[in-house]
């Protein structure tokens, strides 16, 4: 999978256009989904993962693919296949990793497997900071900053009256002393935008026999196939 950034954001020059306010954007696009959403109760994908952890004891990738199910609640997944370094091993093993991976590095491992929710479960609770021109995907954009209570966020938002949510990047501090940064691009279906690619980085500080280093988590994942419920 890339290791790329996911947004693929130009910074020069852009047309001037009238500019509305964060607040008007954001709102635009929740009545959007309000609207597509009537009668949908869950939407599902197939879902292909891979996870790194980089440390001093080197590194560590896990592949997986399998279903996922967006809904209300946390993500549903289920695992059909998985690779630890290039090895095949029992699918059973890649549905209990989100447990292991917390208990070794606390809410950054439970965070980092998690597959992403749906937009709306933070979209209609984030708070409007600001909003400036930019392009995002390839095409004019406005890009809302965002305040989610826990942690600061910037939307980009096709510039329409109906717009189409683009992609989203996170950044925030979770304990252990981890940083954390989440990208997620959208595709848009029967009117709903949901996840196509995700890319999350954890960096967590650990510490063992009075020694004290960090470990990277990353998480890449691809969705296709959506399916509205």
């Amino acid at each position: 999978m890339r290791s790329a950034s996911l947004l693929l954001v130009l910074a020069f020059a852009l047309p001037a256009t009238a500019q509305p306010s964060a607040g008007a954007v954001l709102d635009a696009w929740r009545d959007g989904w309000t609207r597509a959403s009537v009668g949908v109760r869950a939407v599902d994908a197939r879902e292909r993962t891979e996870w790194t952890v980089d440390g001093p004891r080197g590194r560590t990738i896990v592949e997986s693919e399998g279903q996922v199910r967006f809904d209300d609640g946390p993500t549903e997944r289920n695992v059909e296949r998985t690779q630890v370094n290039g090895r095949t091993v029992d699918p059973a093993r890649g549905r209990g990793q989100g447990g292991r991976w917390q208990r070794a590095f606390g809410p950054a491992g439970r965070e980092v497997h998690a597959p992403p929710g749906l937009p709306d479960q933070f979209l209609f609770d984030a708070r409007p900071l600001g909003i400036a021109a930019d392009r995002a995907e390839g095409v004019l954009a406005w890009r809302v900053d965002l305040d989610t209570r826990t942690d600061r966020a910037e939307a980009w938002f096709t510039r329409s009256d109906s717009p189409r949510l683009l992609a989203v990047r996170v950044e925030g501090r979770r304990p252990r002393g981890g940083r954390f940064v989440r990208e997620i691009r959208y595709v848009r279906v029967r009117g709903l935008d949901v996840p196509s690619e995700s890319r999350t980085t954890f960096t967590v500080r650990q510490r063992r026999r009075l020694r004290e280093y960090f470990v990277t988590l990353t998480a890449v994942g691809a969705y296709s196939g959506h399916t509205l419920r």
